[in-house]
């Protein structure tokens, strides 16, 4: 019965610091995240509105098929 009180002592403690890495783990995501977030949403705002102004002519066909290219040639390098 003492070692398995021992046991369970020994994985409550490898809990509490996997616990512990998770926090760090999580700051560390959400401080990275916040950093890429307004530079996705302007990414997201042009890619869409070229979409609509190929809706509005066809002459911005061109010029969506090149800003996809260049999108995610932007994506890559990131």
């Amino acid at each position: 019965m003492i070692e398995s009180l021992e046991n369970t002592k020994k994985t409550a403690t490898e809990i509490a610091e996997q616990q512990a890495i998770a926090k760090e783990t999580e700051v560390t995501i959400n401080t990275l995240r916040e950093i890429y977030r307004r530079v996705a949403a302007e990414g997201a705002m042009l890619y869409f509105l070229l979409i609509v102004l190929n809706n509005v002519n066809h002459m911005y066909q061109y010029s969506l098929e090149s800003f996809t290219v260049l999108f995610f040639k932007a994506i890559e390098k990131t």
